[in-house]
């Protein structure tokens, strides 16, 4: 693992979180960790760029070889944690991990409401309106059955929370652009998966459907800040 470089994308959070951990972990070098914002160019030149901005690359400085995306997680996971190594040969496996990084890589600067850098190389996914829809769709039911669990008898904090939610999906329907369209409804599912989890975890404490549903109103308020010059 010495010569091998994970060149990440610097401004999502998820993308920070789980390299950081290999490091924390041992798996890999600090200086083997390298945002795509702070690259040198001579490194970016020697990837495929297109498919890292979809699969994050693992370089290796010695040999050249690049992985990308579930294969270089695999390496990582495999040289650190070698008995999971014939896991990762599993046809199903890797069908599976394959549609979860699907969904994750081209959803996480809605996931993680994140901008691009300010300065340096920008590695946002390219538009993908079936993975965006296949997300908004999981987040969806994921809601629906935590809030459910979570209230199930209809009160007002749980119907003035209904009524704002149908208000924003019927404003949503609303949007011309199908590029945009998906980004708002994309924000709006992920803020509702967050309230339905805060829902479900703090269900004992009383006027939490009315907390978090303010809270609520707050994240999208913020998610939509570069769409509502648009939409009003």
């Amino acid at each position: 693992m010495d010569s091998k470089v994970i060149i990440y994308d610097d401004v999502c959070p998820l993308c920070k979180a789980y390299t950081s951990g290999f490091v924390q972990a041992g798996w890999l070098r600090p200086e083997n960790r390298i945002g795509f914002a702070e690259a040198p160019p001579e490194l970016i030149r020697r990837i495929d760029v297109d498919r890292a901005r979809h699969e994050i690359p693992l370089y290796d400085r010695a040999t050249g070889e690049t992985l990308y995306g579930k294969e270089a997680l695999f390496f990582i996971i495999g040289e650190a944690i070698p008995v999971f190594k014939p896991v990762f040969r599993l046809r199903l496996f890797r069908a599976i991990v394959f549609g979860l990084y699907q969904i994750i890589t081209y959803n996480r600067r809605i996931i993680a409401n994140s901008r691009p850098p300010a300065n340096g190389f920008d590695c946002a996914p390219d538009f993908n309106g079936f993975y965006r829809w296949l997300y908004i769709g999981i987040m969806g039911v994921f809601a629906s059955l935590l809030l459910y669990r979570a209230a199930p008898v209809v009160d007002l904090s749980s119907t003035i929370l209904a009524l704002l939610t149908g208000i924003a999906i019927i404003r949503g329907c609303f949007i011309e652009r199908f590029s945009m369209q998906t980004d708002y409804f994309g924000h709006l599912a992920t803020v509702l998966f967050i309230i339905a989890m805060l829902n479900f975890s703090l269900q004992n404490f009383p006027l939490t459907v009315l907390a978090t549903t303010c809270l609520g109103i707050w994240l999208f308020y913020r998610r939509i800040k570069g769409l509502r010059s648009q939409l009003w």
